[in-house]
């Protein structure tokens, strides 16, 4: 059975996209939704039978919605993160929302949430913060 994700041009690690369309939300912040596809390769390797997001590509997501809040345009150095907690698997299938929005105490520092979004309410499933450095 084949995915769509798997045949796509976009940037992918086995399947799972590497790319989101991030779009404002109003308060200066930006956020993307993602639908984990169980049909992405990824999910075999990571862990078979069992199969969860890897964390590292849930960072990767946090670090590229961050990058698209205003004044985040990246610097002479790459952001660095901060301060993640992973606080629930992301198991497909599943819809996912990344947010970043500015912290106003610190000008560089962009605050980022991953929810799982569900029919009873939305559960936060990684939090952190991506740091700019120019």
């Amino acid at each position: 059975m084949s995915s769509p994700y798997t045949e796509t041009a976009a940037p992918c690690v086995l399947g799972a996209p590497l790319t989101l369309d991030p779009v404002p939300d109003g308060t200066g912040g930006c956020s993307a939704e993602l639908e984990l596809d169980p049909g992405w390769p990824i999910f075999a390797e990571h862990f078979p039978g069992r199969p969860m997001l890897p964390g590292s590509l849930t960072a990767h997501l946090m670090a590229t919605v961050a990058a698209a809040v205003p004044g985040a345009e990246p610097g002479p150095r790459p952001a660095s993160l901060r301060g993640v907690r992973f606080q629930a698997p992301l198991v497909p299938p599943a819809r996912i929302r990344v947010t970043a929005a500015p912290d106003p105490a610190h000008g560089d520092t962009v605050r980022c949430l991953v929810l799982l979004l569900g029919p009873a309410g939305d559960t936060v499933a990684a939090r952190g913060e991506v740091v700019r450095h120019g």
